[in-house]
């Protein structure tokens, strides 16, 4: 703990519990640097991509069909023909934003961040005149709440088989809302409490449509929860630490809350870990074996030819994940990792079009999917937390082995996307969902959200464009 936070902690003694000094430094915290708000800005452009992709997934399509009869509201949400209420756009949103894992990793947390953050602080806007600043500051907030309860529950939380976006990821997203609502430090405390009550989800849920749901639900209960504490609905002051806490009832233990406020007016972690976009849309669990793959093809005399088997090491937790080693569907697909690494090794590339029910069926896959094996090292050699090193090797016919090893993927912060790629990424995106002709002005507009002069206008400014096209 640093000098300022512990004189925060002793001022009043047993009373300013660690979750309570979070809540006053998120309702408060502002000026944040430009390369934070740098990457809040791109984290909404990356999310943006994302929903538009997902907007017609089966996941999205379902959940609007559901919540139709629901009647209307002022916000738009990606994919409804009308506008919905707040949580339910939350919803809408979160499940596009997630439905083809095409989303941003966020490694403190184990979550995907911004697929809970950016619906939930978008369906707040309308009617509000909130400016980008605002959202972006909010964005940043939520950020850092997630990363710090990670600190409090993971890896443990993770390994215990909970899905962190659905319950860290609401939890700190909660905050934000509030934050975003005008919040006192009470109420943004109130909201990550209520929060605790509402945040479930297993990770038994990969590969199947509920798992992008997932974050689409971590979206509405954290703006419910924030509703919530806006109108007065008090909850526990102390919801994670404790024998009943929240921490130590879903697999994290009764660990001290100090270590959510070390180094709390020294630095972010958006500014110390980012965020880890994605250039493949599937669990982020195998994109360094992929790349390092890639690496391996790059390489002189590389053929399919050659190849006897492929090897590819990574922690154990990342391995459970990667559970579908025959995948049936799609959905198992984004998360095989020897149906990933198959389809860069025969295409070069792994795209949103390797993800239909035909080419999971592709023959040519099938082939190489028994010659491609995962193997598990102990999570206790990982760098740090969710942030890992892929080892993939090549055994050749002729006794040969090629061997590659990436830390960084193409994505994360040490190796971030440009605005080329970021805008390569959006045209993809929109070409999925059938908007390629309008996928220019919709980039222009993600990348005008941190600058908006009201947010909510940016968010009509989709609405017509997806209309008219």
């Amino acid at each position: 703990m640093n000098a300022v936070t512990a004189q925060r902690a002793s001022q009043v003694g047993e009373e300013r519990k660690p979750l309570r000094i979070l809540s006053e430094w998120a309702a408060g915290a502002c000026n944040f640097s430009p390369l934070a708000y740098r990457r809040g800005e791109d984290a909404f452009s990356d999310i943006t991509a994302c929903m538009i992709a997902g907007m017609n997934d089966v996941s999205t399509r379902s959940v609007v069909n559901v919540i139709a009869e629901d009647g209307l509201g002022q916000c738009f949400a990606f994919g409804a023909s009308g506008r919905v209420s707040a949580p339910w756009a939350a919803l809408i949103n979160g499940t596009a934003a997630h439905a083809l894992d095409f989303d941003d990793n966020f490694a403190p947390a184990f979550t995907h961040a911004t697929a809970v953050l950016a619906p939930a602080l978008l369906s707040l806007v309308n009617g509000r005149r909130i400016d980008g600043t605002a959202l972006i500051d909010a964005f940043i907030v939520g950020l850092e709440l997630q990363g710090r309860i990670g600190r409090l529950m993971q890896p443990a939380h993770y390994e215990r088989g909970w899905h962190s976006t659905s319950t860290i990821g609401a939890i700190g997203t909660a905050g934000a809302c509030a934050r975003l609502l005008g919040a006192t430090p009470d109420q943004v405390l109130a909201a990550m409490s209520a929060a605790t009550s509402m945040a479930a989800g297993s990770k038994l849920q990969f590969g199947s449509m509920i798992k992008p749901i997932h974050a689409g639900l971590a979206a509405k209960n954290a703006v419910l929860a924030a509703r919530f504490a806006m109108a007065g609905i008090s909850a526990n002051d102390d919801p994670l630490v404790g024998d009943w806490g929240f921490a130590a009832m879903t697999g994290a233990g009764n660990i001290g809350g100090e270590v959510m406020i070390e180094g709390l007016d020294e630095t972010l972690e958006i500014e110390t870990s980012g965020l880890l976009a994605k250039r493949f849309p599937c669990c982020g669990a195998v994109h360094r074996s992929v790349d390092a793959l890639e690496v391996l093809q790059r390489e002189p005399g590389f053929s399919l030819e050659a190849i006897d088997r492929i090897e590819t090491s990574l922690p154990e937790m990342a391995k459970r994940n990667l559970r579908f080693d025959c995948p049936a569907d799609e959905m198992e697909a984004r998360f095989s990792g020897t149906y990933c690494m198959a389809r860069m090794l025969v295409d070069g590339g792994l795209e949103l079009k390797h993800f239909t029910p035909e080419s999971v069926r592709d023959e040519r896959i099938a082939a190489w999917l028994s010659r491609i094996r995962l193997i598990a090292y102990d999570n206790a050699l990982m760098v740090d937390g969710a942030n890992f090193e892929a080892t993939t090797r090549v055994y050749l016919k002729d006794g040969g082995v090629m061997e590659a090893t990436v830390s960084h993927p193409k994505g994360s912060p040490e190796n971030p996307l440009n605005e080329d790629d970021l805008r390569a990424k959006f045209q993809t995106c929109c070409a999925w969902s059938g908007h390629a002709a309008a996928a220019e002005p919709l980039f222009e507009l993600a990348r005008a959200l941190g600058a908006a002069i009201d947010v909510g206008e940016v968010m009509a400014g989709f609405e017509r464009t997806l209309r008219i096209q």
